[in-house]
């Protein structure tokens, strides 16, 4: 179970060292082996999961009939972006320039622990959409239908 925020430095090619208290279990659970893609609704974070973890939610991916537009463009987000990473010995992985660049993603970060997964969000970002779910005062937010489908 993954929880809490953290903020971290990336370094100039891209590296981040993950918190000291995931990483023993991430070796454990996965080998240091996860996939990161990008968060498919108009916030520009990303999803770090465990590979056992998106095993499951790929599949669950997979068998969506493609001919549904809102399937197809799951597909595209999520499996299309989806990029394997290994921790390293010093407990580093590398964000691929295509996901930093969705993200926005500069010199700090906010990784957020969600349960089943981490969200990867840029300093800026976070920031703002804190301050933005703080001013809602009860809006609910409406699951899309993609989120909907796959249940995260």
């Amino acid at each position: 179970m993954y929880r809490g925020a953290n903020q971290l430095k990336v370094d100039g090619k891209g590296r981040v060292a993950l918190p000291t208290r995931c990483r023993s279990e991430l070796t454990e659970r996965c080998g240091g082996s996860m996939v990161i893609t990008v968060n498919n609704t108009k916030e520009h974070c990303l999803w770090m999961y465990p590979l056992d973890e998106w095993e499951k939610v790929e599949k669950k991916i997979n068998d969506l009939p493609s001919f549904q537009p809102e399937h197809a463009r799951l597909k595209r987000f999520f499996v299309g972006y989806a990029s394997d990473v290994e921790m390293d010995k010093t407990g580093r992985i590398l964000l691929p320039p295509s996901l930093r660049s969705f993200a926005r993603i500069e010199k700090e970060i906010y990784f957020i622990g969600q349960g089943n997964k981490f969200e990867i969000w840029s300093a800026k970002d976070w920031e703002a959409s804190c301050d933005s779910w703080i001013n809602q005062e009860g809006e609910g937010d409406v699951p899309t239908p993609e989120m909907q489908v796959l249940q995260l």
